[in-house]
């Protein structure tokens, strides 16, 4: 598309520095970063006929028209904007939003287009017809090149004089305080120099939303046709040196001779322009503030300062996509591309994983895996811990066939467990678990004393007692392996998850499940499979002795427990039978004989004979002393000899240096060679990391990091 405008003057409206911006903005778009430093309209405002085309031509070098027929009747706005390719987009922005915006074609640019543009949107906004002699529609012009950096010129139509109607008063004054009402515009305001200050209407509407005189330029037109040393130049010409304090604004004043007729180009017009200020009394105005180079410097210098004010929304919003971008290649590791890589890579990975594991096993919480939102996961030892003493309390009270209680005492509701063991408790509930009979002693007797008579031989009264104790202990101990069993495959589910997350951690987070999958697949799931079974048969080794009747405490242990609970239970039956008989002695001689006479007749009359030549009391009192050695025995080799030493110290060979070491090259490529998705990912985020950083480096932003990322850390 041919567009043909002055590219050199556009450029004069940004700054070197404002250029940069724009350029580095650009290109991280690419990066997603979606902010962009605002550009403020530069909005011409000012009467009619005041000079307000001849502002906007003097500025942009485009022909907006001017003379009679040329009077703005509804606002105009030209953008400029960088793309890659040149073309414009003429659009009329209805009032009524009922109404689609109306493109208009064209195939092209030139200067002097605008003004037929300006007639053809009349004519759409039907202007001129049944009275309607303004328009709140928007005429925009958008054009996009490659050379050409983001700038918006808006001509609003002039304001009005006093004959103008009262609907046509109340159409300006809504159009113009639309377009005024925004804090980042920078206004150009056309002074009339046929009036007086306090006639110049359109410095009082400024001031309305600018109070304080900080986005406005008021410019003074026609200089030239000012009568020489009027009292009418000499208070313009004091105006224009900014010096009073009523009348005082930021950017300052600016003189600016209009476009005559005659004058074809804008050169020979800058020259005019040039030769007045040199030979007028005006040239005591200082260089900055008089001529069209220089009011172009001026609103280019304005217009950076206001870029300047939200460049800290776009390097922040660098920033963070930096460290982004940085966690995110920090998550693929480092690259692995040859053999070396790869194998350096795996050690790195073997050692983490070696450190991580060990810290786990010996509960140590202070490596980062610890913190992570997965907390009860990683804390391996604490999990074994619990589960351990799950495993004790249920073999203890779920693990006997019988659960003999003394004569008169309630059968129990449930031995209740601690409160944080009972989730851990509750994974043991299996139906193959028969639930523990709880019966008194005198109902264990009823029901095995039959089976001892029905298998007396040859042997002497209450001589079998010790076989039939063993026997019986198999029974109580029946569920011990299945239980024992149950235990294992809790432990095996929360070392497996252990493991799994622990690799997860030191793969990285992102952008590797291939790499992680087959170290899992590889190594991982092999060794839980082979740990499974010798882990299994160490249980059924441990629980061997127990089911096949040959697991007895030590000697000495035995005999002290069982002596002991002979003479507990000799006692209470002797107390029990002494009670019964209340002797009333006379002297202490007698009292001393008639007690040893009451104890022999006391015993001697004891009823249950039977039992005692079974030496049921005895097949009891003896099982359950082989039983509570037994279980404690059995609970502690589970834990250490199957659980520990089988399992948990085992974890950290799982994948060593020295295994990756003895890796062949074919292997290393199996196990950990990058995708072609990694591989695209890791460049992609080099090249956004060095545009990013590029962006960072510019001057004014780099200033703004080191405050950014210091607030950053005071608010956290």
């Amino acid at each position: 598309m041919d567009i043909a405008i002055d590219l050199n003057v556009l450029g004069q409206l940004n700054t070197t520095e404002s250029k940069a911006i724009h350029d580095i903005c650009d290109k991280l778009s690419v990066c997603g970063i979606n902010k962009r430093v605002k550009v403020p309209h530069i909005v011409v405002m000012g009467e009619e006929s005041s000079g307000k085309s001849s502002v906007l031509q003097a500025i942009s070098h485009l022909r907006f028209p001017t003379g009679e027929n040329g009077c703005t009747r509804f606002a105009t706005q030209v953008m400029f904007r960088q793309a890659p390719e040149t073309r414009i987009d003429i659009t009329i922005i209805f009032e009524d939003k009922s109404k689609k915006n109306r493109s208009l074609q064209n195939s092209g640019f030139q200067e002097d287009d605008l003004a037929h543009i300006i007639e053809e949107a009349k004519t759409i906004m039907e202007i001129n017809r049944t009275g309607k002699d303004f328009s709140k529609d928007l005429l925009r012009l958008k054009i996009e090149g490659p050379q050409m950096y983001p700038l918006s010129l808006l001509d609003l139509p002039g304001f009005p004089y006093s004959d103008k109607s009262q609907e046509n008063m109340e159409i300006l004054q809504s159009l113009i305080g639309c377009h005024l009402d925004n804090k980042d515009n920078i206004f150009l305001v056309v002074i009339n120099p046929n009036k007086t200050l306090p006639e110049q209407e359109v410095l009082r509407k400024s001031r309305w939303f600018d109070p304080h005189g900080e986005r406005t330029i008021p410019i003074i037109t026609k200089p030239d046709l000012m009568r020489p040393g009027s009292v009418e130049e000499q208070s313009y010409i004091k105006l224009a040196m900014n010096r009073e304090s009523m009348n005082h604004f930021g950017l300052g004043w600016h003189v600016l001779c209009s476009r005559r007729e005659e004058e074809i180009s804008f050169s020979s017009r800058d020259e005019t322009e040039g030769q007045f200020f040199k030979g007028s009394a005006w040239s005591c105005i200082p260089s900055v503030d008089r001529g069209a180079a220089s009011l172009r410097k001026k609103l280019s210098r304005a217009l950076y300062q206001h870029m300047r004010r939200t460049l800290p929304l776009v390097v922040e919003d660098i920033d963070w996509k930096l460290q982004f971008r940085e966690s995110d290649m920090e998550g693929l590791g480092s690259p692995r591309s040859s053999p070396e890589e790869m194998r350096s890579f795996l050690i790195s990975v073997a050692s983490d994983f070696q450190r991580v594991a060990q810290d786990g096993i010996h509960g140590r919480y202070n490596d980062s895996f610890f913190l992570s939102q997965h907390g009860e996961i990683t804390k391996l030892r604490a999990q074994i811990r619990d589960l351990s003493q799950a495993f004790d309390h249920v073999i203890r009270f779920r693990g006997p066939e019988y659960d003999i209680k003394p004569p008169n005492t309630d059968k129990p509701e449930g031995h209740k467990p601690p409160k944080y063991l009972t989730k851990f408790i509750e994974h043991y509930d299996r139906d193959e678990f028969e639930e523990t009979k709880c019966i008194t002693k005198e109902e264990f007797v009823n029901r095995v004393v039959k089976r001892v008579i029905f298998n007396r031989g040859l042997d002497f009264p209450g001589s079998h007692t010790h076989d039939f104790a063993r026997r019986l202990l198999q029974h109580q101990v029946s569920s011990w392996n299945i239980i024992a069993l149950r235990h294992t495959e809790l432990v095996f589910e929360v070392t497996k998850a252990f493991v799994d997350r622990v690799f997860q951690f030191v793969f990285g987070p992102r952008c590797f499940n291939r790499g992680i999958e087959s170290i899992l697949t590889t190594y991982v799931d092999p060794f839980f499979e082979e740990r499974k079974v010798i882990v299994e048969a160490k249980i059924n080794e441990l629980f061997k002795p127990y089911q096949q009747g040959f697991a007895f405490p030590l000697d000495l242990d035995g005999y002290r427990e069982f002596s002991q609970r002979s003479a507990d239970r000799l006692s209470e039956r002797v107390y029990s039978l002494l009670t019964a008989k209340v002797p009333v002695p006379s002297d202490d001689h007698n009292k001393e004989r008639a007690a040893r006479q009451m104890i022999r007749e006391a015993v001697a009359a004891e009823k249950d004979s039977e039992r005692r030549a079974s030496g049921i009391d005895d097949v009891i009192d003896i099982m359950n002393v082989y039983y509570e050695s037994s279980r404690r025995t059995f609970t502690e080799n589970v834990i250490n000899l199957a659980i520990e030493s089988c399992l948990v110290c085992e974890l950290p060979n799982i994948l060593t240096p020295s295994m990756v070491h003895g890796m062949s090259n074919e292997r290393l490529q199996e196990l950990v060679a990058e995708s072609e998705e990694t591989i695209c990912r890791r460049k992609a985020l080099e090249d956004e990391i060095e545009v990013l950083r590029k962006g960072l480096a510019f001057d004014p932003c780099l200033r703004l990091v080191a405050w950014l990322r210091s607030s950053r850390g005071s608010f956290w």
